[in-house]
Parts: C-alpha cells; structure tokens; sequence
C-alpha cells in the first residue's frame, strides 16, 4: 500500500540531500502515508520534531508551493492504493445524512484553497477552440464527466462521452486529430485503458484536458491538469469538487462566446418545446 506512495517521494526528492529537519519530514512521509494523507501541519510537525516552517519548506523542496498542494497530490496517491478491504475498515459508517453534506463542503474549502483559476480558464479555452472532443472516464466519475458532455453540448460544442467498451473508447480517440481534444477524469479509481488512450492520443497531437487527484503521467502530459480533492471518510470518494469545476470549465466555455451560448440554448429551449420534454 505505502510503496507507490514512498517511491513517489523518492522520485520527487531525485537524489539531492534535503537538510536534517527536511529529511525527517520526508521520512514520515515515505514511512506513514495513513498517517500523513490527512495530517494538519501541526500535526506532521509535531511528529517529524520539526516546527511548521519546516513542513511548509520540505513541500517546497519536493516541487509544490506549499503544504495544501503537496497534500492534495499526496492524498490522491494515497487513497489510489487502497483496497477495499482497507476502504471500508477505514471509513466511518456514521457518516451520513448533514455529516455526509458537511463532507463535501470541507472538500469544496479544500478545492477553494488549492485550485489556480487560470487552469479554469485555459482548459475552458481548450474546450472552445476544439473542433470536437471525446470524454473518457469510468466507474463514479462517469457521472460527472455525463454533466460536461450534456452541458457542453447545450452550449453548441461537439463533445461525446465514452464510458463504455475499450474498443468503442479506442475507436472514438483514434479517430481525433490535432484540432481536436481528448478530456480524461483520472480520479480514485481509473482503468488502465483510460490511462493509455490518453497518452496514445497526446503522443498523436491531440491536446489533452486531464481532471485528476493526483500527479500522474496523464497530468504531466496534458495541456491542462486540473487537481480535484476526492478523499472522503465515507465508503465511496467525494464527486463534488469535481463537479463543481465541472460547472466552472462551462461558465468558462460559455464566457468566451456568450451570443453564441446565448443561441444555442435558446435553440434547445424551443426543440425541448417543440418534442414535448418541457410540457407547460
């Protein structure tokens, strides 16, 4: 379990000697991933001996602008290693109800504080000026991925989802080309599959629009990464955060041609009249 994590601190360290108290903050970092996913500073200060300072300079040393980035980052990796054995021995069944809502709102001051709205902006961008756009997500996350595609396309924009078959997933990326786009959630749980038809479609030249939890090789390669917490004390991760940005990227979308959003959806307003789907 803690050995992806670990070996994702390593690679981050790269070799260099961080000084006396940063290499003990990376120590409890390698070594304590459960306890370390969901510490305070406070609280890895007090168990690295170090003050919080410290722990905000060894974030530093490791690439991120602060403790929340690295965090964010850090619990994602986390979380993608456990089983679900581990899933449910860890969460807390009491959760529900208000406590289940107050969950999601401490996961959306979470995002608040970690989010850079220029990625909001240039992964808007990204959507706008594709000529099309295939959507590749699985299991819960498909959920929000169906919000982008059905809003986009209200919007006039050309995106279509695929959740389903590789095949059918392999068939829709392969056809893309480079003023095209390719948007993949790479959230808690994701297929392999999603993985590699991302990269294969990048490696042909078509920009890529990654939402995600964590660093992967997906995030690094895309034009645009978009880090959404998931973590959850509950059996099942936090879909909101993305689903909030969700509606950010298309307020963004629609921000960059409000006439012709305008139209578009005065257009599906009087086709939603004319089959009967809004009956008055």
């Amino acid at each position: 379990m803690g050995h992806s994590v670990s070996t994702w601190v390593d690679k981050l360290v790269d070799g260099r000697s961080p000084s006396p108290a940063l290499a003990r903050v990376v120590a409890v970092l390698r070594a304590d991933p459960e306890l370390c996913a969901f510490a305070t500073t406070q609280q890895l200060a007090t168990v690295a001996r170090v003050n919080i300072g410290t722990v905000t300079r060894t974030a530093q040393f490791l690439g991120f602008s602060g403790w929340p980035d690295l965090i964010l980052d850090y619990r994602g990796r986390y979380l993608a290693t456990l089983t679900a054995d581990r899933i449910l021995s860890a969460s807390s069944s009491g959760v529900q109800g208000l406590a289940s809502i107050m969950e999601d709102v401490r996961a959306l001051e979470l995002l608040s504080e970690t989010l850079d709205e220029s990625l909001i902006n240039a992964g808007a961008e990204l959507i706008g000026r594709s000529r099309r756009a295939v959507v590749l997500a699985t299991g819960i996350y498909a959920g929000p991925a169906a919000q982008l595609v059905h809003g986009a396309q209200l919007l006039g924009y050309d995106l279509s989802l695929q959740t389903g078959a590789v095949s059918a997933q392999m068939t829709a990326v392969r056809q893309l080309r480079a003023e095209d786009l390719v948007i993949t959630f790479n959230i808690w749980k994701t297929t392999e599959a999603v993985n590699q038809l991302a990269l294969l479609a990048a490696e042909r030249g078509v920009p890529l629009l990654a939402i995600v939890d964590r660093s992967t090789t997906v995030a690094q390669r895309a034009e645009v990464a978009i880090t959404v917490p998931s973590e959850s004390s509950r059996y099942l991760p936090s879909t909101i955060p993305a689903t909030s940005v969700i509606q950010a990227l298309l307020m963004g979308v629609a921000e960059r041609d409000r006439a012709g959003a305008e139209a578009n959806l005065r257009e599906a307003d009087e086709m939603w009249n004319r089959v009967g789907v809004v009956v008055e």
